[in-house]
C-alpha cells in the first residue's frame, strides 16, 4: 500500500481570489510545496472561456509558467470541470507541463466524462476520476459506475465529499464497496471538506482502511485548510500524521514557512473555515451558493439560513441537477420570503 497527498492550496483556495490571486502567491505556493515532497499540486483551472484570471488555462501550456524549476518528485495537475472543458482545446502532452488531469463531474455527466478520460489519456494524460457528491449515489449507481470507470482505467477513482457531508461511518461504506470492486491497479482518492470539522479525521480513517486491504490512495488537503467555504483537510496535518504513522518524509518545516509567507498575510483579507453557515451545508447536504445567498442578500442568521435551507429538495439543495441553473436564485428566494411571511 502506498499513500500519496494531493494538495489544492491553489486550485480549492484560487476560488477566495476569484480565480485570480497574485502571479507570486501562485508561484511560491508550488515552489514551497515542490520542496516539501508534497506528491501532487493542483495548477488551477481548464475552462474553455478564458477571461484573463491568472489560474484558468486554455490549455496545460498556459500553466508552465507557474511551475517550479526544481520540482523534485513532485507532480501537477490541472483540474477541469467536465461542464466547462472541451477535449479538443487539450494539448498533447508534451512533458513541458502538468502531465496529470483532474476531472470532476455531476452524476449526469457521467459518460461525457468517461469519453473525456479517455481521450485525455490517448493524448498521454494521466487522470484523477472525480464523481462530485459520492454519497448521493446508492450502491446500486456506485457499482454501476465503477464498472464503467474499470473500462476507462484513470490512475485514481476518487471519493468526493463535495458538500462536508460525510461522517466516518459513510466513508467506510463507500471506501469498502470501492475498494471491493474497483480495479486493482486504480488508486483511491479522497477529496473532503470540513463543514462538519472532519475533514482530517476521514483522510486519516481511509488510509487506514487503505493499510489494511493493500490499496494505494491519495488523500487531499490544502495548506492552512484554504479553500472555499468551509475548507479543506489541512496539508500540513496529513502530511504529519503520514510521517508518524505511515513512515513518510514530508518537510514539515517547509510547509509551515509556506504557510507563514502566503498564507498567513491574506488571513485578515479573505474568509474560509467552519463556521456555522458552513455546518448548514455540510448537515443539510446543502451547495455553499445557497448559504453564501441567503447570507449575502438577507443577512439571514445560522438559524435562518438551516430552516431556509430544510425547506428545498434534495436537487435544489445540491444546484447539480441536469439542467439546472447554477446563477437562477429564485426558487431560494421565493422560499425565504413565504418563511419571513
Amino acid at each position: 500500500m502506498s499513500v500519496q497527498i494531493t494538495d489544492c492550496t491553489i486550485r480549492d483556495g484560487g476560488y477566495l481570489f476569484n480565480k485570480n490571486p497574485d502571479k507570486e502567491f501562485v508561484k511560491g505556493i508550488m515552489k514551497g510545496l515542490a520542496l516539501a515532497g508534497i506528491d501532487f499540486v493542483e495548477t488551477g483551472f481548464l475552462q474553455d472561456n478564458v477571461s484573463g484570471e491568472n489560474l484558468v488555462y486554455k490549455n496545460s501550456n498556459d500553466a508552465r509558467k507557474y511551475l517550479p524549476e526544481d520540482k523534485g518528485q513532485t507532480q501537477f495537475l490541472g483540474f477541469c470541470d467536465n461542464s466547462r472543458y472541451s477535449l479538443e482545446n487539450l494539448n498533447n502532452f508534451d512533458g513541458q507541463s502538468f502531465k496529470w488531469l483532474r476531472i470532476s463531474f455531476a452524476k449526469h455527466e457521467t459518460e461525457e466524462s468517461l469519453k473525456f478520460c479517455t481521450g485525455a489519456k490517448k493524448k498521454g494524460y494521466l487522470v484523477q476520476f472525480n464523481p462530485m457528491d459520492s454519497i448521493s449515489y446508492s450502491d446500486e449507481e456506485r457499482a454501476a459506475l465503477i464498472e464503467k470507470v474499470n473500462i476507462a482505467m484513470p490512475a485514481s477513482f476518487s471519493i468526493v465529499d463535495t458538500f462536508g457531508a460525510m461522517y466516518l461511518d459513510d466513508l467506510e461504506h463507500i471506501f469498502k464497496q470501492v475498494d471491493s470492486l474497483l480495479d486493482k491497479n486504480i488508486k483511491i482518492g479522497l477529496h473532503s471538506h470540513d463543514n462538519l470539522g472532519l475533514s482530517c479525521a476521514l483522510a486519516e480513517a481511509m488510509v487506514n482502511m487503505a493499510g489494511k486491504s493493500g490499496r494505494d490512495v491519495i488523500i487531499d488537503g490544502s495548506l492552512f485548510g484554504m479553500g472555499r467555504g468551509a475548507g479543506n483537510a489541512k496539508t500540513e496535518l496529513l502530511a504529519d500524521f503520514l510521517n508518524k504513522k505511515y513512515g513518510c518524509n514530508y518537510n514539515i518545516p517547509l510547509l509551515l514557512e509556506t504557510i507563514d509567507k502566503y498564507i498567513t498575510p491574506v488571513l485578515n483579507n479573505i474568509n474560509w473555515g467552519y463556521d456555522l453557515p458552513m455546518y448548514v451545508c455540510g448537515t443539510k447536504h446543502s451547495h455553499v451558493d445557497n448559504v453564501y445567498h441567503l447570507k449575502d442578500k438577507y443577512g439571514c442568521t445560522a438559524n435562518e439560513i438551516f430552516d431556509v435551507v430544510e425547506r428545498l429538495t434534495p436537487a435544489q439543495r445540491t444546484r447539480y441537477g441536469a439542467g439546472y441553473s447554477k446563477t437562477d436564485f429564485s426558487v431560494l428566494d421565493n422560499l425565504y420570503k413565504n418563511y419571513k411571511n
